[in-house]
């Protein structure tokens, strides 16, 4: 399974998990300043996009000598950076799409990023968020996430109707539950597994991970 990872340029996420991610995949993006946080955590990214207004100029400068592929576009346009990034990725067919940097102080651009996972569900891809402190995953069928005893999970209902959800890890089980969008069931539940397994049988579902 070929696996790329897209950086964008919110949350603090540390060095060290950087480091470690990166190493996991086959190929690195880096969204406008997402590229520039990669610089810092030594990494170089294989691509990257944006219209290049969180990035500075001597990151951008130090990213062409070292002859990254980049894709500058206008910042009038009707997509977000992100949007464009995993659009090239999949033009490049990758089976697996983490995207972190996600999330972060302005609301509008962490919804809009939990909402591309969507679109990827609808292709058959496997896209999720990591973060150091989050994760969330899409399913619109079954899901198994591996997590600690304790998170908190949480399951937001993405289409205005989810069916079927059955759940086995967490404190409360649903068993068959029918979730609507506008309501609070699912919030705050609890991981007493270090595997959440959560199945749906129509619509689709948000599983966020809280980490302690």
């Amino acid at each position: 399974m070929k696996t790329v990872l897209i950086v964008a340029n919110g949350n603090s996420n540390s060095k060290l998990f950087y480091q470690k991610l990166s190493k996991k995949v086959d190929f690195i993006i880096g969204v406008d300043g997402g590229a520039g946080k990669l610089i810092k955590c030594g990494i170089t990214p294989d691509l990257v996009v944006g219209d290049f207004d969180s990035i500075r100029d001597s990151e951008l400068n130090l990213l062409k000598k070292k002859g990254v592929n980049i894709l500058q576009f206008p910042e009038d346009k009707e997509y977000s950076d992100t949007d464009l990034a995993i659009n090239v990725a999949l033009k490049k067919h990758f089976d697996a799409f983490i995207l972190s940097g996600m999330l972060y102080g302005r609301i509008d651009h962490m919804f809009f990023n939990a909402s591309l996972l969507y679109p990827l569900l609808k292709k058959g891809k496997d896209a999720y968020i990591l973060e150091e402190r989050e994760e969330i995953y899409i399913t619109g069928g079954r899901r198994k996430i591996k997590t600690k005893k304790g998170n908190i999970v949480s399951l937001y209902p993405l289409t205005n109707v989810v069916q079927g959800v059955k759940t086995s890890g967490l404190k409360y089980q649903l068993s068959g539950k029918t979730l609507l969008k506008g309501k609070t069931l699912t919030l705050s539940n609890i991981a007493v597994s270090n595997v959440v397994q959560v199945e749906v049988k129509k619509g689709a579902l948000l599983i966020i991970v809280q980490k302690k």
